[in-house]
């Protein structure tokens, strides 16, 4: 037993010297608040306090922690009420995803108790050990700057009347568990009685494979509960980031794609599936050559990824707008040139997690599957484990967690169908979380591409021609390949009016990591190739790149190169208008410093731009929200999109408030869950605050004009509600409306 003090409470815990205080507090205590990204002491997450000092963990063996005195986020609060630093960051916005914010809560903790009003350098230092993917840490950093400022809830800033929540600074309606830790993501969560699910991966980029008689398996190791093979899928062992392409096997069969791909799936105690290690399986590995990257892919004797595409091109898009070469001719600077980029990991703080229970149907119908977790998409989960399962998708309830960070990676499928039928099979609750190097190695990236790319310029600046060749790396799985060569031809030649102008890109499978949505579908890398181009012919027509960007910019009213006419806002001009006197500032720094004379070094200063769509790519873009009065008064906004950080949640919200006419206090809201709400969509995209909002708003609408027809008021009444009784005032005066 080893003693030791946590949040002033004397506790002793039955556990080895060297196992981690980030477990012990999470898996024994229940303190749940302190997180776990890495488990290697680089992202900070498992922040605490150990002696008034920050540690990770993570790293602290409980050796080291016997008679320590540990603070942890739960122990900042008083029976629930946030503290200053805590309120601060709620305050400020200091909050996205959260999954971070009680490490650099306690972080903060520790220089606060040491020096009462830091500067802003000595923040930077106290938080430098705590990694955070969203916020960009700004707002953190004022947040903590702050925090002296703050001494009671009372302090938090408050909306203004309801007609006014859009627009209004606002604390964020999910900020509150998030600072107090409360707030469950997909490792925090799951039945005091679910085995523990641990996937066995490829080590081959490309092999085949058998697996050896798992039944001796089980009887070496009596924790050991049951193996998943391919053969025990109890309906189809595909799936995919789409319906209508499912590439992706929950369990290979005999031959794997990528270096990472699961082949079979361990179910038992925790400590025994995680100590077995994989060649006890009997796996018999027979290595094949691999095809990686795409000119390998696109050979003439190149192995086929998948047999239904026989030249391993998954997804073409081609944009042909005016006529390209005689427009080149004319062209005053011409400049092409090749671009490569590679995979690029998302690197969420929150590994995937969650777990699956099956659910006894008890008018002794078919049994349903609900499963808990991260994710981004969970109509998506809910179809693909429902079609793994062979069961209808009003059969499988997907109940989404908080979600630490997804930045487009958790929109693929990943835990959520071997979860499914490890619980559908064992009649138990299951959970799993992946390790960090196991959601590196298995989860989609940014698409490597390869470029050409040609740009042409008249001598006053106005672009005149533009080609554009793209060839994207999926990898191993189509995941959102098909996105990606549909949207980078029409968006590659930039936020710019394009008279002429021919691109494509494609889509190639490889036996590597599948590469999936990363902020942008595919046009940070074509956006690389254009800004470049653009400021090679600045140079040698000796134009200000920044004012020939400024020149072309597209505006209201303008037509895109794909045909689509901007009748509404576009920002570009208006955002390089704002940056102008900034970038005179830097070049003129610039050509100071370089006139100077500085020996080898030299300083410039640049300027890129890049635009993006909101919401899928040539596809339909429902969503759909849904409002309730109960008889004693309250209202429900059933809200299906996942905030996954962005604030959606409370965005939806003020919208919707304001739709109605109530402050946004006055609403309940029941959020993601797929037997609950109706589906709003991917939250990918940046989709949910323009499409999501769009239907609160209808929904508000729709909602507020029922309530005055009831009430016989004009549309400018005033609504209220006290208690089970609505009121609308008008110009006739009050109207009241009785609930019960």
């Amino acid at each position: 037993m080893i003693e030791f003090t946590v949040n002033g409470r004397s506790v002793s815990v039955d556990v080895t010297i060297v196992t981690r205080l980030s477990n012990v507090l999470r898996d024994h205590l229940g303190l749940t608040g302190t997180k776990v990204g890495c488990d290697a002491g680089d992202c900070g997450a498992c922040t605490v306090l150990m002696n008034n000092s920050q540690v990770c963990s993570c790293l602290v063996p409980m050796a080291q922690a016997k008679d320590a005195d540990i603070r942890t986020v739960e122990g900042l609060s008083d029976n629930g009420a946030m503290n200053a630093l805590q309120q601060s960051f709620h305050a400020h916005g200091a909050v996205q995803c959260g999954i971070c914010t009680p490490g650099m809560l306690m972080a903060a903790t520790d220089l606060l108790q040491r020096i009462p009003r830091p500067d802003e350098q000595q923040i930077k230092d106290a938080l430098s050990g705590v990694l955070c993917r969203c916020t960009g840490y700004r707002k953190i950093i004022k947040a903590v700057a702050a925090a002296n400022e703050f001494s009671s809830e009372a302090d938090l800033p408050q909306p203004r009347p309801p007609t006014t929540a859009v627009g209004e600074r606002v604390p964020r309606v999910d900020g509150k568990a998030k600072v107090l830790g409360s707030d469950n993501f997909g490792a925090d969560e799951a039945p005091e009685d679910a085995l523990w699910l641990r996937v066995v991966r490829s080590p081959h980029d490309r092999a085949k494979f058998t697996i050896g008689n798992l039944e001796t398996l089980q009887e070496r190791w009596p924790g050991l509960v049951r193996t998943l093979t391919a053969n025990d899928i109890p309906g189809s062992n595909l799936y995919g980031a789409s319906p209508a392409r499912r590439d992706q096997e929950v369990l290979a069969e005999s031959e794997t794609n990528f270096r990472g791909q699961a082949v079979a799936a361990l179910i038992g105690d925790r400590d025994t599936v995680e100590k077995i290690r994989d060649d006890e399986l009997g796996i018999d590995w027979q290595p094949l050559d691999p095809v990686i990257g795409v000119d390998a892919a696109l050979a003439d004797d190149a192995h086929i990824v998948h047999k239904d595409w026989p030249n391993n091109v998954f997804a073409e898009g081609i944009l042909d707008k005016g006529d390209v070469a005689p427009a080149f001719n004319k062209a005053a600077a011409v400049a092409e040139g090749e671009w490569e980029t590679s995979f690029v990991e998302h690197a969420y703080i929150e590994p995937e997690a969650g777990y699956a229970q099956r659910v006894l149907a008890p008018d002794g119908s078919k049994d349903s599957m609900i499963v808990y977790g991260c994710t981004q998409a969970p109509y998506l989960d809910q179809g693909e484990v429902s079609h793994v399962l062979g069961l209808p998708p009003d059969h499988v309830r997907i109940i989404p967690s908080a979600c630490g960070g997804g930045f487009g990676g958790k929109i693929d499928v990943s835990f959520q169908p071997i979860l499914a039928v490890a619980a559908w099979l064992t009649k138990r609750p299951v959970r799993c979380v992946y390790t960090r190097s196991e959601s590196m190695a298995s989860t989609p990236k940014r698409h490597p591409a390869k470029i050409y790319a040609k740009l042409g310029l008249r001598a006053d600046g106005d672009i005149l021609a533009f080609k554009f060749d793209g060839n994207y790396n999926t990898g191993a799985a189509s995941s959102s390949g098909k996105a990606v060569s549909g949207r980078v031809p029409c968006h590659s030649p930039g936020p710019y009016r394009v008279e002429n102008a021919q691109t494509r890109a494609r889509a190639i499978y490889t036996n590597e990591t599948p590469a999936g949505a990363f902020r942008g579908f595919g046009l940070p890398q074509a956006a690389l190739s254009t800004e470049m181009l653009l400021d090679q012919c600045c140079d040698e027509l000796g134009l200000d790149c920044f004012e020939v960007r400024y020149r072309n910019a597209l505006r209201k009213g303008d037509t895109t190169t794909f045909g689509h006419r901007l009748d509404h806002s576009v920002g570009i001009a208006e955002c390089l208008d704002a940056l102008r006197p900034h970038w005179r500032k830097l070049r003129q720094r610039a050509e100071e410093f370089n006139a100077a004379g500085n020996g080898k070094f030299r300083r410039g200063a640049g300027v890129a731009c890049m635009w993006y769509g909101i919401g899928n790519t040539g596809t339909s873009n429902e969503s759909t929200m849904k409002l309730t009065l109960t008889r004693d008064g309250k209202i429900t906004l059933f809200n299906g999109a996942v905030d996954i950080g962005q604030g959606s949640t409370t965005v939806i919200l003020q919208i919707c408030a304001d739709a109605v006419g109530l402050p946004m206090e006055a609403f309940g809201l029941v959020l993601g869950d797929t037997g609950l709400t109706a589906d709003a969509g991917k939250t990918s995209a940046s989709r949910q605050t323009f499409v999501s909002g769009r239907a609160a708003q209808m929904a508000g609408e729709k909602f507020r004009g029922q309530i005055l027809r009831q009430l016989n008021a004009g549309p400018g009444s005033v609504l209220s509600i006290d208690g089970n009784v609505v009121e609308a005032w008008d110009s006739d005066g009050v109207k009241t409306l009785d609930l019960n």
